[in-house]
């Protein structure tokens, strides 16, 4: 390269160096390094959440998001190579060395908006989605989502409209067999202003609990947890649905598909839970359409309740099943009892109970 053009170009990289300077002094000195001050509250504050699991306290919460939000922000204000995805993530990847319990990611959503996913603890709490753009022409957070558990941004479809949409998770702590809870937002960003489009809390007002999650741009496929009277936490072979959605051209998510894994067992369960009721009420109506067979009604012991232990199904012997019980003793003990269920046209029936030998 001539030397003319050499002499240019470190012109305009001292140009741009001064004025990434000036426009963040707070990174120039010691006493005022975001990076040194994220370091000191890590290491004083974000160790306790990591050990206890507990909130971190507001004012470091509030230093630390405002600490990360300069990083990002005062890059954008520079300009230049400054402004570029590349540098913004060299920058949060320095605050991440610094705290090994962070992983601080952003992403462009294009329109000139950047959403970044800061993980801040991975016990679910101090994290956030931040959403950068511009507002009245100069960079601006534009939105922050602050709430319990682990959260993921997925980019979604470009609207008709113009803007931007994306895709929130958010994951609580794992039950322990395989699920845990998921809380799910589609959010539209168009001309500052930010709106909601969809929310899973509103289609599974009881809760979610997904066993796979499987997220592309335009569709959401969903396996989750049924939880009914019945239901018991850890077993195998209980009822399970896989939700399939997809972008609804109008705004937000739309159901195309539906698919129950095992839902014997929530049929099975429907007819338990109503004949561990009329037992307890002495509804012998419903006693004696639950269990046709009055010897079998004959032998069952007083104050017989059910048991948490898992139902058993034999895969030789399709279409019945068998459902734990227990009846109290003298002694204040109480009795485990097997309940035989067959599966007809009306439905599950009882056909057997018997103590379990011991």
């Amino acid at each position: 390269m001539p030397a003319p053009a050499l002499i240019g170009l470190a012109l305009v990289l001292v140009a741009a160096v001064t004025a990434w300077a000036v426009a963040a002094p707070a990174w120039a000195g010691p006493a005022g390094d975001r990076l040194e001050r994220f370091r000191e509250i890590a290491a004083a504050r974000l160790s306790v959440v990591e050990d206890t699991g507990g909130a971190l306290d507001p004012a470091s919460q509030a230093e630390m998001d405002g600490l990360l939000d300069g990083e990002v922000l005062d890059s954008l204000k520079v300009g230049g190579p400054f402004a570029s995805v590349e540098f913004i993530r060299e920058r949060l990847d320095a605050f991440a060395e610094a705290w090994g319990g962070a992983s601080l990611r952003i992403d462009p959503l294009g329109g000139g908006l950047l959403a970044g996913r800061f993980r801040l603890s991975a016990k679910g709490v101090s994290n956030s989605v931040r959403l950068y753009g511009s507002a009245k022409g100069k960079p601006a957070l534009l939105r922050a989502w602050q709430e319990d558990g682990v959260p993921e941004v997925y980019p979604w479809a470009v609207p008709a409209g113009g803007g931007a949409e994306i895709l929130v998770s958010w994951s609580g702590t794992a039950t322990g067999w395989g699920s845990w809870p998921l809380r799910l937002e589609l959010w539209r960003v168009r001309d500052v202003v930010v709106s909601a489009l969809w929310r899973s809390a509103e289609r599974y007002p009881e809760g979610l609990w997904v066993s796979q999650v499987d997220v592309k741009p335009g569709r959401v496929h969903l396996r989750h947890e049924v939880r009914y009277p019945g239901w018991k936490p850890g077993c195998d072979v209980q009822a399970e649905q896989e939700d399939r959605y997809r972008a609804d051209p109008g705004g937000g998510l739309t159901l195309v598909s539906r698919q129950v894994f095992n839902g014997w067992h929530r049929e099975l369960q429907r007819s338990a839970t109503r004949f561990f009721s009329a037992l307890a009420a002495g509804d012998r109506k419903t006693l004696a359409e639950l269990a046709p067979d009055a010897n079998v009604r004959a032998r069952l012991p007083a104050g017989l309740l059910a048991e948490a232990a898992c139902d058993s199904q034999n895969p030789d012997t399709p279409g019945t099943a068998v459902v734990a019980a227990a009846a109290p003793l003298p002694d204040g003990r109480r009795a485990p009892w097997s309940l035989w269920w067959s599966r007809g046209p009306s439905g599950w029936r009882l056909t057997g109970a018997a103590p379990v030998l011991q």
